[in-house]
């Protein structure tokens, strides 16, 4: 309460706390007492206060007085600067408001810098937008698999076949779209990732499938061959799917579970890759990893180093192959063309 007085002796109150405290000072009277005592204490300085005086009348001239004398005008002529050429040799500048190589070099420096620190941040924005909208493709994706999985009895992510013309991991969006599961055929390619084209020793005229194309399981089977391995090695897009797993000695459809650690998709590795050996040549997303899709549909990218420190990794089985799990717990992604086991008969 003793400061509250105090402000209120000053004035430095705000005007309900003032209102406040005139209230207090008529119903209390210890407060009044308290508020004399300040009061007393404070006379001494209001008596001891001496106001300002005033300057004196002299004070304009005395300050003038004291400062220095200006420098006496000359005509003497100003000296015109002179500037060094790119030769060494002296010229005269001019007004004309003409750069120099000196301005040049300092402008081409200033350049170079601001280059070099737009072309990262800029090149790391564009890798970042990528790979968001990679992960969100692969969330349309896993929306469609668990509805899938809701309309079979069994709860199976879709099958890869041992053999024949449905035995290739891209299968699973052939399923998908049998199933009336995906009609956007965009939805398969990684926004990271270059247009799909064929290679050079493939003419145009026998380019059979349509990158936008969607097929039915019955038009795997009615197909000629040389129509069928192009479905196989496009329809998946550029991801990897599941292989399957081997229970009971035979190949199967894993079970569909919302685990956390059990992949069903992922970005599929380059051409180029093998078995047991994944570098930056063979990854998207400016070779710096791959987003894995798990089977709770969490999407999580990767580096190649957390890769390999995985215990289940994506991309091969537990004996280090990229064919299908050897048990119901082993994860083993492949891209659209690979067949569950190696030297398995497609077509």
């Amino acid at each position: 309460m003793h400061e509250d007085l105090l402000g209120y002796l000053l004035g430095a109150l705000e005007p309900h706390e003032m209102r406040r405290i005139a209230q207090l000072l008529r119903d209390d009277a210890d407060a009044r007492a308290e508020l004399a005592k300040i009061q007393n204490a404070l006379r001494p300085l209001e008596e001891g206060y001496q106001g300002p005086t005033a300057p004196s009348s002299d004070l304009v001239r005395r300050t003038l007085d004291s400062l220095p004398p200006l420098p006496a005008e000359t005509d003497a002529p100003v000296p015109t600067p002179v500037l060094l050429t790119p030769m060494g040799s002296v010229a005269e500048s001019s007004d004309r408001g003409s750069m120099n190589w000196l301005d040049w070099v300092s402008g081409s420096m200033a350049l170079a810098i601001l280059l070099g620190l737009l072309l990262p941040a800029i090149a790391q924005g564009r890798f970042e937008s990528r790979k968001a909208a990679c992960q969100d493709r692969f969330r349309q994706l896993h929306t469609a698999l668990v509805s899938y999985v809701t309309r079979n009895p069994h709860e199976q992510l879709p099958a890869v076949a041992e053999q024949g013309p449905e035995a290739f991991a891209g299968v699973y969006a052939v399923r998908l779209h049998d199933a009336g599961l995906l009609d956007d055929p965009s939805v398969r390619w990684c926004p990271s990732r270059n247009p799909p084209s064929f290679d050079s020793s493939t003419p145009q005229e026998n380019q059979l499938v349509g990158f936008n194309e969607l097929v039915s399981v019955a038009d795997l089977h009615q197909s000629p061959v040389n129509r069928l391995q192009q479905l196989q090695r496009i329809v998946g897009g550029h991801y990897a799917y599941n292989l399957g797993v081997i229970e009971r000695d035979r190949l199967t459809a894993p079970k569909f579970e919302s685990r956390a650690t059990f992949a069903v998709m992922a970005d599929a590795p380059l051409p180029g890759f093998s078995n047991g050996r994944l570098g930056v040549e063979n990854v998207g997303h400016s070779g710096k990893g791959i987003n894995v899709l798990f089977e709770d549909g969490r999407v999580q990218f990767f580096t190649l180093e957390a890769l390999e420190a995985m215990p289940d990794h994506p991309l091969w089985n537990h004996r280090r192959r990229n064919e299908a799990g050897i048990n119901v717990d082993d994860a083993s992604l492949a891209p659209s063309w690979r067949p569950p086991f190696v030297d398995v008969k497609q077509r």
